[in-house]
C-alpha cells in the first residue's frame, strides 16, 4: 500500500468520525460516561470498604486495593480526553496530552497484569506452600511488591517511549476515540524492543498465572478428596481451608472477568494488525475502548457477589444496614 492510499484511508476514518450524527454522538458518549461512572463508583466502594472495615485489611485485599486504584487512575487519567473528543467529534488537544493518555493506558494495563500475577502467586504460596506464606506475603513485603510494580512499569514505559521518540509517536485513533503509539516499521530495533516488552508484560505473566492456578486447583481438589475419604480434614495444609478456597475462587473470578472483557479487544487488534484498519467497521473498533472500560467496572461487582464481607460493607455505605 503506497503512502497516498494510506493517507486517503486515514482521511476517510476521520471523516466518518467527524460526520457522526447527533444521535450517534449521544449514544456513544452516554455509554462512555455510564461505564466510567459505574467503574469509578464501584472501585471507590472497594477503597472505602477496605478503609472503613479493619477486617477487610487482609493481604489479598491489599492487592484488590491496588487493582481498584489502578482502575480509578485509568478512568481519571485517560477517559476525559476520549469523552471530550467524542462530544466534539474532533481531537484538539496538545500532542503531549495524547502522549500522556497513551503512556497512562499502556502503563496501567501492564500494572493490572502484574497485579493479577501477584494475586496468582499469593494463592499459590498460601495454598501450596503455606509454611512460607507469612514470610513472603506479610503487609510489609506485599506493599513493597506493589510499589515496585507501579514504579517499574511507569518508569519503564515512559523511558522506553522517550528513547524511541524518533521511531514512535502517539496519535489519536478516531475509530477507538483514544490515543495510542504508532511505531515506524523502518526502525527495526524499536519494533523488536516493543515486541519484547509486550512478551515480557503479557505472555510471561500469563504463563505464570496459568501455572499458579493449575497447581492451586490441583491442591484444592486433593484437599476435597482427602476430606471425602475422611482421612484428615487438614491433610492438605490449607489451614482455614473454606475461607482460603473462597478467596481463591474470588481472585480467579477477577482474572476470568479481566480475560472475558479484554479478549474481544485483543481479537479486534489482531484482525486489524493482519488485515488493516479498513477491514473492520468503526463500530467494531469501538469494542477495544468499551471492553477495556468494562473490565474496570467488573471487579467491584465480583467482590460484592462472592465476598460477604465486601457485600455487607457495601450495604453499610449505602445505609442499608
Amino acid at each position: 500500500m503506497d503512502a497516498g492510499t494510506n493517507s486517503t484511508q486515514v482521511s476517510l476514518r476521520w471523516l466518518v468520525f467527524m460526520n457522526r450524527s447527533p444521535a450517534t454522538i449521544a449514544v456513544e458518549t452516554s455509554i462512555l460516561l455510564l461505564i466510567v461512572l459505574i467503574a469509578i463508583g464501584g472501585n471507590l466502594l472497594v477503597v472505602i470498604s477496605i478503609y472503613r472495615n479493619p477486617s477487610l485489611r487482609i493481604i489479598t485485599n491489599y492487592l484488590a486495593l491496588s487493582l481498584a486504584i489502578t482502575d480509578i487512575l485509568h478512568l481519571i487519567m485517560a477517559m476525559p480526553l476520549t469523552i471530550i473528543a467524542s462530544v466534539q467529534s474532533r481531537f484538539d488537544f496538545n500532542p503531549h496530552m495524547c502522549d500522556f493518555q497513551a503512556i497512562s493506558v499502556i502503563s496501567l494495563v501492564y500494572i493490572t497484569v502484574i497485579n493479577m500475577v501477584l494475586m496468582a502467586v499469593n494463592r499459590f504460596v498460601r495454598v501450596c506452600k503455606p509454611e512460607k506464606y507469612q514470610k513472603l506475603f506479610n503487609k510489609k513485603t506485599t506493599s513493597i511488591m506493589i510499589v515496585i510494580a507501579w514504579v517499574t512499569i511507569f518508569v519503564g514505559t515512559t523511558v522506553y517511549n522517550k528513547l524511541s521518540n524518533s521511531a514512535s509517536n502517539a496519535i489519536f485513533f478516531p475509530e477507538q476515540m483514544r490515543c495510542n503509539f504508532v511505531y515506524d516499521t523502518n526502525k527495526q530495533l524499536f519494533v523488536v524492543l516493543g515486541n519484547m516488552l509486550i512478551v515480557a508484560c503479557l505472555l510471561i505473566p500469563f504463563i505464570i498465572i496459568t501455572y499458579c492456578y493449575f497447581k492451586v486447583f490441583k491442591k484444592i481438589r486433593k484437599h476435597k478428596r482427602s476430606i471425602a475419604d475422611s482421612t484428615s480434614t487438614n491433610s492438605s495444609g490449607l489451614g482455614k481451608s473454606v475461607r482460603e478456597i473462597k478467596i481463591t475462587w474470588t481472585l480467579f473470578a477477577v482474572l476470568l472477568g479481566y480475560c472475558v472483557t479484554w479478549i474481544p479487544a485483543l481479537l479486534v487488534t489482531l484482525v486489524t494488525n493482519i488485515f488493516g484498519w479498513s477491514f473492520l467497521s468503526r463500530q467494531v473498533h469501538l469494542i477495544v475502548t468499551f471492553s477495556g472500560l468494562s473490565s474496570s467496572a467488573l471487579n467491584p461487582v465480583i467482590y460484592g457477589l462472592m465476598n460477604p464481607s465486601f457485600r455487607q460493607e457495601y450495604a453499610k455505605i449505602f445505609g442499608c444496614k
